[in-house]
């Protein structure tokens, strides 16, 4: 499964991803410019590229790629440093390049929200606007419009003209739609939501008895942003009532001194062996193990979120989730029906909702075939590709109409005869 306190499991990174373009064809096919990081690191925003350049798309559209991603891992994240400034140059200038040699149609961006962020995605999309480029964005968090709020009049103001220039803004989901409200209109803010691969799960059958301690699974950042305070302060609660329990945390520690704090958290409580800390976990076969390995999933994440792709996986795994009413999970997870919200930061909920699941064996596994339903229904990797791709027809489509409108005769009366709609 995994060594005690902070030891780390290692896998091999997959290698960079390119998208799969062919000459053949090419004049043919509409260009798309997608900008945006692959994986490593693995997160939802990179993730959902390699799933746009690996998939079916590549024949319906010329897809080329300027790579954002850091390689120095998820640890420098919001760490601006001179590498960093480096590094957007060069993507700058191939952006240039591609957006002169490849005269794409559309410029696909996830966009940031924070203001870094937003000013470097900015000046990629400012060229595409020069250059009539149709200009999709695409929002994998919650926090835009608290950004956008937060900033002074000349930041609202030129954050508002970016983004009333997209043909289309992609939001997570439903409930994420209001982000956008006095900025853009409601027929040009789509929902796509996350998609994840994932095959046939034996997790559906392993929620009966077993010899083996009941698994509780945390699996993400280890940081207290996403709430793994919040559940290990839970753990004392729930060994004062069952000790056949474990506790199972997967992923990279964000900061040292949160790795140390947690340490002497365990130390001090006497928890050591009743939790297991796997470190990062970079293979797809290892993490569906880890995740099929487990009776119950919590994410207790404190920061706004998206649409957290490690929910989807457990609800992939066929797992029961405890969660918080972050981002749109609340539309993600149903109440009751695959899982229990708990509040922010109520250690003593998540302790409530984990022994009831020990003690409800049948419902457990019930919400298990209820999440594996939901994923096959709503978030495989399939369904994201063709929402994708729904959107980006209909810019192109869109594109067409209005230059068809421009183009136009004009009758005897000195209208267009073309009708201009969305």
């Amino acid at each position: 499964m995994g060594r005690r306190a902070g030891s780390r499991c290692r896998g091999e990174l997959p290698q960079q991803i390119e998208p799969r373009v062919g000459v053949a064809g090419m004049k043919s096919r509409p260009g798309i410019l997608v900008i945006g990081p692959t994986p490593p690191p693995h997160h939802g925003v990179s993730m959902a590229t390699q799933a746009l350049l690996e998939s079916d798309l590549a024949r319906q559209f010329n897809l080329s790629l300027v790579d954002l991603a850091d390689r120095r891992g998820i640890e420098h994240v919001d760490k601006p440093d001179l590498f960093d400034v480096l590094l957007f140059v060069k993507q700058w200038w191939q952006v240039i390049a591609k957006l002169i040699l490849r005269r794409p149609r559309i410029v696909y961006l996830a966009i940031s929200q924070q203001l870094v962020g937003f000013s470097r995605d900015s000046l990629f999309i400012l060229p595409s606007i020069l250059l009539g480029k149709r200009i999709v964005l695409h929002l994998h968090g919650s926090n835009f419009r608290n950004w956008y709020d937060d900033q002074s009049p000349p930041v609202r103001g030129f954050a508002r003209f970016i983004i009333r220039r997209a043909d289309r803004v992609i939001v997570l989901g439903d409930s994420l739609r209001t982000l956008f409200e006095g900025l853009l209109p409601p027929d040009r803010v789509s929902v796509v939501p996350n998609g994840i691969p994932w095959g046939t799960t034996s997790a559906l059958t392993a929620h009966g008895p077993a010899p083996r301690p009941f698994r509780v699974l945390y699996f993400s950042t280890l940081s207290s942003l996403k709430g793994i305070f919040v559940l290990l302060e839970a753990i004392p609660s729930v060994l004062q009532v069952r000790r056949d329990v474990e506790f199972i945390c997967a992923g990279p520690w964000f900061r040292q001194e949160e790795q140390t704090k947690a340490m002497g958290f365990i130390h001090g409580n006497g928890l050591d062996r009743f939790v297991t800390f796997t470190g990062a976990v970079t293979t797809a076969g290892d993490k569906q193990r880890i995740y099929e390995s487990a009776d119950l999933f919590v994410f207790p994440g404190v920061q706004q979120e998206g649409q957290p792709l490690v929910v989807l996986e457990a609800m992939a795994a066929g797992l029961p989730v405890i969660f918080t009413n972050r981002g749109c999970l609340r539309e993600t997870v149903i109440q009751g029906h695959n899982g229990w919200e708990v509040p922010l930061h109520d250690s003593d909920a998540i302790a409530r909702r984990i022994l009831w699941f020990m003690t409800h064996a049948e419902a457990r596994a019930e919400m298990g075939r209820a999440s594996r339903l939901r994923y096959e229904q709503a978030y495989t990797r399939e369904q994201l590709v063709s929402n994708l791709s729904r959107v980006l027809k209909s810019s192109l489509e869109r594109h067409s109409r209005l230059a068809g409108a421009v183009a136009s005769p004009v009758g005897k009366s000195g209208v267009s005869t073309s009708v201009v709609g969305d």
